[in-house]
């Protein structure tokens, strides 16, 4: 893959943020950063109790919020440069989080207590019908890019629920509803722009920070899927549905999501289908189509629409944890399926007892693909043809107990870390011994648990990308961030 750079270069003259500008030297480094950064842009600055500062630090999950000293939202590239020129300067280095959804699982990977950068408006798209291509701000929701594409037929590789970043998905691998025809996300892009301290593009955030992205455009026509939903009294029959799919698919414009969760003591799955096509050919989810179910919305529909329906989840009614991770594997045989659904309704009866009985949601969801890695064009996230693996998705949400202690939710927290784990490993034993996973398989990092090993993550790529963080990072200044760093 041929990628052209925008490089921002930190310019030598520091305008109204020189050197010289004077700060507190008494106060911590995030204060000083956030000092001179109202300074330099008092019109983008925000700080706790305003509506900006409100939504710059929001995320998907409660847990993968942190209260930022204060919060930024850069306009252009230039803003970009001059905002990392004040958080690198050697007097301050302050830790900083690049927010573009705010979709990451982990806390730290999107978020800070030093200055958030928002890039909620670097929301620039550019559809180029002569080259095939789309450009798009990496402050935009995979959302409104589809909203925005339809009009034009087309559509690009990007996320498969609502809420997703178009950066955290695309740099981190980026599996879609158009994995099996063109790839992942990152097969599909042609450029990016970057602004960075010294450096060039790197695996998530690791190097510099993207604001737009060139992607690779194709037609659009109308789809047909839908989620359907069913009781726990026929989970092993869908787990057969899901196994023979997996096994057996053939058509690269059909592909599902086949969820096991487990709520309240009761198992219950959901499967998501799609198919790229007004017209579902005979034979294709017939075994799904055949069971028994308490909902389902299949239909033919615009993209967006499908879209649209997918990926709510509803826990409780108060604020959301969410602790994730992944197993990769290559197929998804039913004994494999079968005991996960075991695993998965005891430890959400444990966890729910030790959340005092609100709702704790466990689930794990098999991800099937066909031949997804034949279109790789490489990429920090390995993905190579000779070894096709997919990620199999595990998940816990849960309410917050607002009664209990900061201390109580804290440890409730890393109780339900440590069981994501267990589960993870209990999961993966089980593949390894069916012969469908490998002790030293990739993990997708996108899904994968904060303190996962570089190694599961790029595998033989990370002497390269340490390489290269050493030659354009010298100072360290994206390892102020939070998340993996090389």
């Amino acid at each position: 893959m041929t990628l052209s750079f925008t490089l921002v270069l930190l310019a030598t003259a520091f305008l109204s943020i020189a050197l010289s500008d004077a700060v507190d030297t008494s106060t911590d480094p995030a204060t000083k950063a956030c000092q001179l950064l109202a300074n330099a842009f008092p019109q983008l600055v925000a700080f706790p109790g305003s509506e900006q500062y409100s939504s710059d630090i929001a995320h998907w999950a409660f847990t993968s919020t942190q209260n930022a000293t204060c919060t930024i939202e850069p306009e252009t590239a230039h803003d970009v440069g001059e905002i990392l020129k004040i958080i690198g300067r050697s007097d301050i280095m302050s830790p900083f989080a690049v927010k573009s959804g705010g979709h990451a699982y982990n806390v730290g990977h999107s978020s800070t207590t030093g200055v958030q950068i928002s890039m909620a408006k670097f929301t620039g798209l550019d559809y180029d019908p002569g080259s095939g291509t789309v450009t798009i701000g990496t402050g935009f929701l995979w959302d409104e890019v589809y909203s925005r594409l339809e009009p034009f037929g087309v559509m690009v590789n990007g996320g498969r629920v609502p809420g997703v970043g178009v950066a955290g998905l695309s740099l981190g691998g980026g599996y879609s509803w158009k994995t099996n025809q063109f790839g992942l996300g990152i097969d599909t892009i042609v450029s990016h722009s970057v602004v960075l301290p010294s450096g060039e593009q790197g695996g998530l955030n690791n190097f510099g920070i993207v604001t737009n992205i060139t992607f690779e455009a194709h037609p659009q026509t109308l789809v047909y899927g839908g989620q359907i939903t069913y009781a726990s009294n026929v989970s092993n029959v869908v787990n057969a549905a899901t196994s023979d799919f997996s096994a057996n698919n053939k058509d690269p414009k059909a592909q599902i999501i086949s969820s096991l969760g487990s709520a309240s003591g009761e198992l219950v799955a959901v499967v998501l289908f799609f198919y790229d096509g007004p017209t579902l050919p005979s034979g294709i989810f017939d075994a799904f189509f055949s069971i028994p179910f308490t909902s389902s919305d299949i239909s033919t529909r615009t993209f967006v629409d499908l879209f649209g329906t997918f990926g709510n989840t509803t826990v409780g009614s108060g604020p959301m944890g969410n602790v994730g991770h992944v197993v990769p594997v290559t197929d998804y045989p039913v004994d494999l399926l079968n005991h996960i659904a075991e695993e998965v309704i005891v430890l959400e009866g444990r966890l729910t007892r030790a959340n005092d009985g609100l709702p704790v949601v466990v689930a794990v969801s098999a991800e099937p693909f066909l031949n997804a890695f034949s279109h790789s064009r490489g990429g920090a996230y390995p993905h190579p043809s000779s070894r096709q693996v997919t990620p199999m998705a595990i998940s816990v949400l849960y309410e917050i107990n607002l009664n209990s202690t900061q201390d109580e939710q804290s440890g409730f927290h890393e109780m339900v870390v440590s069981s994501v784990k267990e589960l993870s490993n209990l999961i993966q034993a089980e593949a390894v011994s069916l012969g469908v996973s490998r002790w030293d398989d990739i993990l997708y990092p996108n899904y994968a648990l904060d303190g996962t090993s570089l190694e599961l993550m790029y595998g033989s790529n990370v002497q390269t990308l340490r390489e290269i963080a050493a030659k354009y990072d010298p100072d360290g200044i994206m390892k102020l961030t939070g998340g993996p760093h090389f």
